[in-house]
């Protein structure tokens, strides 16, 4: 939209608008964009692509609707490097029109009355800058890599490809025509409508998508693929890999029709969409959600790998089906409210595995979630709506499941329905989620909404109990000690989000008694506040503080040892077993702890719990430790076997080591024998060499066992592999990063063989080399080296990189990296 005068001057005006908080910026809608005009569709036509120049030439028919009377201009989204030919309106005179960077301003013949209609056709040339918009790849002589296109829209990216209006808070339906060569597969949105044979060995491909949605969710996709055809109901089910992964599809694959199942059934929102289909390609950061089309990473397991829960299948296919529902079908209004895209997409996987597995699946999935959030929270803390946030996916889902156990999974459920037929093929913002709620359940949630989505952080218990014998009395001492991330803390550049004093929130306290067990809810009111069993059966045997981990929250509880091996083994909450297991592990002395941990890692119901208790063994005398070790060994879930022959390795001696090379030659697990490696390297340094050759030929997923062999040349410092990590460059990105790993530890031969190959012939070698500059060496290194290569490099992707990297490099060190 082109700003007036009077808007400027007004916009100036309503500067002291910035004192407003984080809820008021967010609820008044701060971050959505105007527009004055609806775009009803789009026909996108794509043809003479080329690879060499990442180019391609392009038609975009727009019909749009004046949201103001005398629409005089219409301002599209359309990326600098467009080069418009022509463009008509619908009788095919041509229009006027100007440029100014990535805006496309065109002037209809006449202005357009309020909600009349303006159809034009833009015929254009896309010399694109690789990766923005679409991404063309190239084989660089690897098998795994065939040629392809493939499109990336979110946040704001599709205008660099096509002319449009990008931005989530309007939708369309479009077409999309492509005319690739034979050979080439192409996937999009909605329903394949024609596949015309053209002269030249070249075909035309039109795909129709008849429901409105965002257009940062259009997509594009051209590869050689070949489709497993699957179906839920009378929906396909489509999944579009490379020839040489068919075999391994439908393994990975075949959970998304239960899954569409679970979904429907939870929401009460049969899945909306044409069809559903899943198309694998190179050099993608994961998944995207494109509305019925969703474009994954080119990473399917082999059969062996499923013995170690590959994330692709756990999380990655669950989280970008559930965005058909939260994020396609209902999209945020602006990208401050992103979180109602991925937060809600973080959740439903959680909930597809309870469904399947039972509640310690699901209590697995969102422990995983709470260490992310824990790790990103400590680095900046942001709430979920606000601009740029960056703990949209693990809060998101951690803040909805707590959201669930405190209205229940009917109430829950309900008002969710709500929220997804009321903004049915809208959008909406996080109030529209609370005011669902309300209307579904009759519960204001506002001081929720206030602290947890709006506000940052969560709350920080510290608890203390005294028991008075002779009144058979438990006394509890209950503090929110969390920092309000609003004070200053020395940076007055970075935006400060408050966080509550003063979380408020039910929650359950069990106490063991030789009786049995009291429970007991309480209201946490205040910051400070104080609650008491009274007439106990007797000493507690264990006090569990929230029972059933309702509360996304840190925990401080010194408590007896006695009461913490009687919780671990009684609890069932995998998140307290968690806490419990750390707080043992504190006391590497106490014999008590170091049974109840023993037993936990060889008799515990569910091998996470396993698992944690093995590694915590770590921190115990090997004399202790090492019995219930080996037995984990011959644990049946690969996930204790690895973190069992881990902690052997950090033991140390002649048994672990034996131990090491055992479980190499003998365990099925790709996981678990790259662990041995490092492993027996950790117990006998002088197997070193021994690892590296065993480590380096062997195939695995996703290279696990091979990087282990790389990690060990790392962190042992072992120039002697210089050679060979020098034929290995090719292969992939990591004997680059080894080899700044090497060049960090003071191998001038490493830097000097690492630094020759930025202008190598191979074109991934220089990509991965300029990579491995800019995030595995060191600063003081990269810099310096690179600055003395610029002038001579021969290749211009290696020039540009190299220039961009250095930019990046001579840039302050932020608190994100």
């Amino acid at each position: 939209m082109r700003p007036s005068l009077v808007c400027t001057i007004l916009c100036g005006l309503a500067a002291p608008a910035l004192a407003q908080s984080n809820a008021e910026l967010i609820t008044n809608d701060a971050y959505t964009r105007s527009h004055d005009y609806h775009l009803v569709h789009q026909r996108i036509e794509v043809r003479n692509f080329d690879w060499d120049s990442t180019s391609f030439d392009g038609r975009v028919t727009t019909t749009l609707v004046a949201l103001r009377p005398g629409l005089d201009s219409v301002i599209l989204d359309a990326g600098s490097r467009l080069v418009v030919a022509r463009i008509a309106d619908g009788r095919g005179a041509t229009l006027r029109s100007d440029r100014h960077g990535d805006t496309l301003v065109v002037y209809p013949a006449r202005p357009i009355a309020f909600h009349d209609t303006l159809r034009c056709v833009i015929d254009y040339h896309a010399p694109l800058e690789n990766g923005k918009g679409l991404t063309f790849i190239q084989p660089e002589g690897q098998e795994h890599r065939p040629r392809q296109i493939w499109s990336q829209g979110e946040d704001h990216n599709n205008h660099f490809w096509f002319p449009t209006y990008d931005f989530p808070n309007d939708k369309m339906t479009w077409e999309l025509v492509a005319t690739v060569p034979q050979q080439y597969t192409v996937v999009s949105n909605g329903t394949l409508v024609a596949d015309r044979k053209l002269p030249g060995a070249t075909h035309s491909v039109t795909w129709r998508q008849d429901l409105p949605s965002s257009t940062y969710l259009v997509s594009l996709i051209v590869a050689p693929l070949v489709k497993v055809a699957d179906h839920w109901h009378a929906i396909p089910v489509d999944y579009y890999v490379y020839h040489a992964d068919s075999n391994r599809a439908r393994r990975l694959f075949a959970v998304t029709p239960d899954m569409i199942d679970v979904y429907s059934r939870l929401t009460g929102l049969s899945y909306p969409w044409a069809k559903y289909a899943q198309t694998t390609v190179a050099d993608f950061f994961g998944g995207m959600e494109n509305v019925s089309a969703t474009t994954l990473v080119d990473w399917l397991p082999d059969e062996r790998a499923y013995l170690d829960r590959p994330w692709y299948q756990w999380i990655l296919i669950p989280h970008e089906l559930a965005h058909q529902w939260f994020g396609d079908y209902v999209t945020t209004e602006n990208w401050a409210n992103m979180w109602l895209n991925e937060g809600f997409a973080e959740f439903m996987p959680g909930q597809y595995w309870s469904a399947k597995l039972g509640r310690h699946a699901e209590e697995d999935y969102y422990l995983d979630e709470y260490r992310q959030y824990r790790q990103i929270d400590a680095r900046r803390r942001m709430p979920l709506a606000a601009p740029g946030s960056n703990n949209i996916y693990p809060k998101g889902a951690l803040v909805l499941r707590m959201l669930r156990e405190y209205l229940g999974p009917e109430r829950f459920w309900v008002a969710l329905h709500l929220y997804l037929t009321r903004h049915a093929l809208g959008n909406a913002t996080s109030d529209d989620l609370r005011q669902a709620v309300l209307d579904a359940t009759g519960e204001n949630l506002d001081g929720f909404w206030s602290e947890w989505i709006y506000g940052a952080g969560h709350p920080a218990f510290t608890v203390t109990a005294a028991y008075d014998t002779a009144a058979r009395t438990l006394a509890l001492s209950v503090k929110q000690t969390q920092r309000d991330s609003a004070l200053p803390t020395g940076d007055s550049t970075a935006p400060r989000y408050r966080t509550a004093a003063v979380f408020h929130m039910p929650l359950s306290i069990r106490v063991g008694t030789p009786g049995g067990d009291v429970v007991r809810r309480v209201q946490l009111t205040s910051r400070e506040q104080a609650v008491s069993f009274s007439a106990l059966a007797g000493p507690p045997t264990m006090v569990v503080f929230d029972d059933g981990n309702t509360v996304l929250k840190e925990l401080t509880f010194d408590q007896p040892t006695s009461w913490l091996a009687t919780q671990l083994e009684r609890d069932a909450d995998l998140w307290n077993r968690e806490w419990v297991i750390a707080e043992l592990a504190k006391r590497p002395a106490d014999a008590t702890a170091l049974a109840a941990l023993a037993r936990a890692a060889t008799v515990a119901d569910y091998f996470l719990t396993r698992a944690q208790a093995v590694e915590a063994l770590a921190r115990f005398p090997a004399a202790g430790a090492a019995a219930p070790l080996a037995a984990a060994l011959r644990d049946t879930a690969a996930q204790v076997r690895r973190m069992a022959i881990t902690t052997l390795g950090r033991l140390g001696g002649a048994r672990a080591a034996e131990l090491a090379r055992t479980t190499w030659r003998t365990d099925p697990s790709y996981e678990v024998r790259a662990a041995a490696l490092t492993a027996l390297v950790a117990a006998d340094s002088s197997a070193r060499d021994s690892v590296v050759a065993w480590g380096l030929p062997v195939a695995s997923y996703q290279n696990v066992i091979q990087e282990a062999a790389y990690r060990v040349i790392a962190q042992t410092g072992d120039t002697g592999a210089i050679p060979q990590l020098e034929t290995l460059l090719g292969s992939d990105r990591f004997p680059a990063h080894v080899l700044a790993a090497l060049a960090a530890r003071g191998s001038a031969h490493a830097l000097d063989v690492l630094a020759a190959h930025l202008d190598d012939e191979r074109p991934q070698v220089r990509r991965w080399t300029v990579e491995a500059f800019q995030f595995t060496l060191p600063r003081q290194l990269a810099i310096p080296r690179l600055k003395a290569a610029l002038a001579a490099l021969l290749h211009r992707d290696a020039k540009q990189r190299v220039q961009e990297a250095l930019q990046r490099l001579e840039k302050p060190a932020s608190d994100e990296e």
